[in-house]
């Protein structure tokens, strides 16, 4: 099994600006269970993510804060003022580095070296 160094934990964070403010998505075990239990699994998620559902876009910033009571609510009235269209490519990235554990989508062993040939 891989290790996962400090520079991954850091690379595997997903910033987006809300509001004007920017914040960081930290990939959580808390955020994984939270929002696999709420849309039955991340393909559901990354589906509603791809139908620019303002739900699924407000859930994942959330659990990514891991915010909850009044200041979940406020994140809520903060995305709303938002470009959902900008917000998905980011959140997508931020739901694969989940699905991968919360590690980085591209690991160590797989950049050393010479690029594997497309062919």
């Amino acid at each position: 099994m891989a290790k996962t160094s400090a520079t991954d934990v850091k690379n595997a964070r997903v910033s987006i600006e809300i509001d004007g403010d920017v914040v960081t998505l930290v990939p959580s075990p808390d955020a994984i269970i939270t929002l696999s239990r709420a849309y039955d699994g991340f393909r559901p998620l990354l589906d509603a993510l791809a139908r620019f559902n303002f739900d699924a876009a407000t859930a994942t910033i959330i659990a990514g804060l891991g915010l909850e009571g009044r200041a979940a609510k406020e994140m809520a009235e903060k995305v709303a003022r938002n470009s959902i269209i900008d917000l998905v490519p980011p959140l997508t990235a931020y739901v694969m580095i989940l699905l991968n554990g919360g590690k980085p989508l591209i690991d160590e062993e797989r950049t050393e070296g010479p690029a594997p040939s497309p062919l």
